[in-house]
């Protein structure tokens, strides 16, 4: 279950949720391992704008739309900031 704290858990919280995911859907484990490993390592460093777009393109290649691709960019970016 996601926590409600105000200093800055919701890497704790994205964390806990693959975990629950790896445990309650075999079939997305290696998805939720991935995004498990991505939240330690913000965690430890935060990747630059330009990492996060690698990180996008990498992962979803041509699927996204600019403005999707955009958008996805700037949630990080906002995601990285406030992680811990």
């Amino acid at each position: 279950m996601l926590k409600d704290d105000l200093e800055g858990s919701c890497i704790a919280s994205i964390i806990e949720l693959a975990e629950e995911i790896t445990e309650e859907c075999p079939a997305c484990a290696a998805r939720a391992s991935e995004i498990i490993v991505w939240a330690k390592e913000i965690r430890e460093r935060r990747p630059s704008a330009e990492e996060l777009a690698a990180l996008i393109d990498t992962t979803c290649g041509t699927s996204l739309r600019e403005d999707q691709r955009a958008m996805l960019i700037q949630g990080l970016r906002a995601l990285v900031r406030f992680a811990e």
